[in-house]
């Protein structure tokens, strides 16, 4: 008799286990009363859409949910992008950061802004030049949009650091030298040589 694999035996527990849970049943011994009371029971029914009765139904984002997501997903801040898909709501800005602020929370909302991100962040890393465009972008957005002055001016100065208008200006550069200059010291220098040679 050969050896059996682990797969091989694996197999043959659970045909045993199937064997065992048949004989019960023929036997209609060793079940509990509650086993014997779930297995009479009838299935649940349905929903149209295919869920238990009771369950919670998932539900679809409503139109201005969407516009919601897209702004969010073009780049805008949660406030623009509630505004935007939200353009009758004449809230503070207080009520409007805080409707917004529950949007992003909502599951499905969270989960598809989560998904672009990450879809975004991969093409990002990919192509430097759509990366720097990327961040240029980020950066203007946030700095119209910023309400307090410390925020606007801290975006408008990475923005200007990222744009290259902060480099210091070159310092005047010094006159190159003259051929008279350069004949000196290369002189200079093979006397140094040939004093080392001699030594």
């Amino acid at each position: 008799m050969g050896k059996t694999t682990s797969i091989e035996y694996l197999n043959e527990l659970e045909q045993a286990a199937l064997e065992s849970e048949q004989q019960q049943d023929d036997q209609g011994g060793d079940w509990s009363d509650a086993d014997q009371l779930a297995k009479a029971a009838a299935a649940p029914p349905k929903r149209k859409d295919g869920g238990t009765v009771g369950s919670l139904r998932q539900r679809r984002l409503t139109p201005k949910q969407l516009l919601f997501v897209q702004a969010k997903i073009a780049g805008k801040s949660s406030s623009a992008a509630y505004r935007e898909a939200y353009p009758d709501d004449k809230g503070s800005d207080r009520a409007i950061s805080a409707n917004a602020y529950r949007l992003t929370r909502h599951p499905i909302i969270s989960q598809m802004l989560e998904n672009a991100w990450e879809e975004t962040t991969e093409l990002l890393a990919e192509d430097l030049a759509s990366t720097k465009r990327y961040v240029l972008r980020s950066l203007v957005a946030m700095s119209r949009a910023a309400k307090q002055e410390g925020s606007k001016l801290k975006a408008l100065e990475l923005l200007g650091k990222a744009s290259g208008a902060f480099t210091d200006r070159e310092a005047p550069q010094a006159p190159a030298p003259s051929a008279e200059q350069l004949k000196k010291e290369l002189s200079g220098h093979l006397r140094l040589l040939d004093k080392a040679k001699a030594a």
